[in-house]
């Protein structure tokens, strides 16, 4: 059995104590040739006064992203049909 040693958080950069629970998000990287592959490390559950755990709110963050990516391409997409039609 393998130990991983967490040393912090990559959403709130705090560290991830001893017993806490925590979520390991592979990072994809195309170059990364073969390589030992890299992990982002969060929160798991809410600490402190928080009402989400890290791990929630960086994955807001990541929808938030998408949709409002997904928005501006549609928007492009109908002012480029508006334009030619």
């Amino acid at each position: 059995m393998s130990v991983f040693n967490v040393k912090s958080c990559d959403y709130c950069q705090s560290s991830i104590a001893l017993g806490q629970r925590w979520v390991r998000e592979k990072i994809y990287d195309p170059q990364s040739n073969g390589q030992d592959p890299a992990y982002h490390h969060f929160h798991a559950e809410p600490f402190g006064e928080q009402e989400e755990s890290c791990w929630e709110k960086h994955q807001m963050e990541r929808e938030i992203a998408r949709t409002a990516m997904t928005a501006t391409q549609w928007a492009d997409l109908f002012e480029r049909a508006r334009c030619n039609g």
